[in-house]
């Protein structure tokens, strides 16, 4: 027992507690926050200084647009139905547009593109044309007669360029029990 430890007269059950203080430096840091709380709901919540987390929000929208105008502008100016395309080589892209046929398109194209609900993609017949730009605006457009979907709203528009370019990268495979052709005769690609 130290000689500046008290003990507090109280006891409760025959338990004493001394009369210990707090450390300084604690009791200072503990000060500083309630000052720091207060001078923080003042400026965000009484004074209206301090931009409200909704302010905040469409500071950061608008952030966003503007730094990224040019892409949106971008995507929204592709006509889907004049298309001058190129066919996609980048392996990676090619890779990322697998994936997507695979977790979009083959549930009615066939994992290996043979054809199902929607029409085989590995023959020379086609329904809306062959071709890079064909391919891509039938999937940018979709066809809502037959139940296909327009993807230009989910997919950005080089990834359906990549995806028209797998689609073409499946022509000729030859997949077990693929679907009767449909739609006319395309010689090559």
């Amino acid at each position: 027992m130290k000689d500046e430890d008290k003990l507090i007269e109280h006891n409760f059950d025959g338990i004493q507690e001394y009369d210990n203080p707090l450390p300084g430096w604690w009791v200072y840091l503990f000060v500083l926050s309630l000052i720091w709380a207060g001078l923080y709901i003042f400026y965000y919540h009484i004074s209206g200084s301090g931009p409200s987390s909704s302010e905040e929000y469409v500071a950061e929208i608008n952030d966003y647009n503007t730094k990224f105008a040019s892409v949106i502008a971008k995507e929204s100016s592709i006509n889907w139905n004049e298309p001058n395309f190129e066919v996609v080589n980048d392996g990676g892209q090619i890779e990322k547009a697998k994936t997507l046929f695979m977790n979009n398109c083959a549930a009615c194209h066939g994992a290996m593109g043979e054809g199902g609900i929607g029409p085989n993609l590995t023959d020379n017949y086609w329904i809306h044309g062959n071709g890079i730009n064909n391919i891509a605006k039938t999937i940018a457009l979709g066809v809502p007669e037959k139940g296909m979907i327009s993807w230009k709203a989910t997919f950005k528009s080089n990834d359906i360029l990549a995806l028209a370019s797998y689609v073409m990268s499946l022509h000729g495979t030859n997949p077990p029990n693929p679907k009767a052709p449909q739609g006319d005769l395309y010689e090559g690609k």
